[in-house]
């Protein structure tokens, strides 16, 4: 790990990457961390603290200014992103009402699915489940994901991956708990509804689309995504990509949508997406990204995976923060991913001038 340190901060520059030609010529980006904050992370991140952290990348103003590989790891590594690729899915719907393959997120789940008109029919409260409310984790359908740890068995998306035939129907014939609009419950099988929706406005299998319009533009080439016989990739998770191209999802965001001088997405979809549209606890969660506030009261988007995945855009400070692990067991670790970004985000210097005091980041 290469630094070099001034008095009051120290200077990382692990990597020129860019995210335009034109940027190539620029001068290699320069963050300013406290240094014993961030030695501080460092260390802990090593000693396990946080679990088994694979890598840590920040990017500053569109380029690499920090990278850290831990255990057996490095750049080329591929990383499973898990419900990470749901944020892709929310980026595949916004390119698909910007072509306008799909007219609104006010579309029916129903008029996409003819051939599954009597489920409908035997309950008309599914009639009401739009495009939205998949988006926004509010279907109502009965389903709970987060009783049973994802490791056991019982769970009901490793229950559902696990069945060999057509998911769709097993997902639409669902009981109903609520009137959709209503109440937040995440439901990881919504999203494959929400796939068969790109696939069928779109004319593409899902893997396609995603990769003609959002990997390729985004130069993202070297990846691995998990494929089932009857359903083929699914959109709540199962790709894997290095943590470098996991980042550049937050950076296109952070970008409003541009990738270099292409517009890949529009600025009007990111906006909506990355905002908050309904509340659980303490977090927010917008069209299959979620959403909080840093320690500094700035908002912070982010994509989170099984396992200690995550994307965080503090768009205010110009950074993206790409983490991966392999924290897939339900043992608690000493700190958790939420003390990790904070820390991260209190020990930058902010325009040159501490965020907190130098005492207090010298602590963390």
């Amino acid at each position: 790990m290469r630094f070099l340190k001034t008095p009051f901060a120290v200077v990382f520059v692990f990597g020129l990457i860019c995210c335009s030609p034109q940027a190539k010529s620029q001068r290699a980006p320069a963050i300013l961390f406290y240094p014993d904050s961030i030695d501080n992370i460092n260390n802990d991140i090593r000693n396990d603290k946080y679990g088994k952290i694979s890598s840590l990348i920040v990017y500053f103003d569109h380029r690499i200014a920090y990278e850290a590989y831990y255990g057996f790891t490095q750049a080329s590594t591929l990383h499973p992103i898990s419900s990470v690729t749901k944020s892709i899915t929310s980026l595949a719907v916004g390119i698909c009402l910007d072509k306008g393959i799909i007219p609104s997120l006010d579309v029916k789940l129903a008029d996409y699915f003819p051939e599954y008109n009597q489920i409908f029919e035997d309950e008309p409260l599914k009639k009401a489940i739009t495009l939205r409310h998949l988006l926004d984790q509010t279907s109502g359908f009965k389903w709970d994901e987060w009783t049973i740890h994802y490791s056991y068995a019982g769970n009901p998306l490793i229950e559902l991956s696990q069945k060999p035939e057509n998911w769709i129907p097993i997902i639409l014939n669902l009981a109903m708990d609520t009137i959709p609009g209503t109440k937040f419950n995440y439901n990881s099988s919504c999203s494959d509804l929400i796939k068969a929706i790109v696939e069928r406005s779109s004319g593409l299998d899902f893997k396609s689309f995603v990769d003609k319009n959002i990997l390729k533009p985004l130069n993202i080439s070297s990846y691995h995504w998990d494929t089932y016989p009857e359903n083929g990739e699914p959109a709540w998770g199962g790709l894997s990509l290095t943590t470098r191209d996991m980042a550049k999802i937050g950076v296109l965001v952070h970008n409003k949508g541009k990738w270099g001088d292409q517009t890949v997405i529009s600025e009007e979809w990111i906006k909506k997406s990355v905002s908050e549209v309904v509340k659980t606890d303490s977090i927010g969660y917008g069209y299959h990204w979620w959403v909080k506030l840093q320690p500094d009261g700035q908002p912070l988007v982010f994509a989170a995976g099984y396992g200690d995945q995550y994307v965080f855009i503090a768009a205010d400070k110009k950074l993206v923060v790409a983490i991966n692990a392999k924290n897939f067991t339900d043992h608690k670790w000493e700190r958790d991913h939420n003390d990790l970004i904070n820390r991260i985000l209190r020990a930058y210097i902010h325009k040159g001038m501490a965020q907190e005091g130098s005492k207090k980041n010298q602590r963390t």
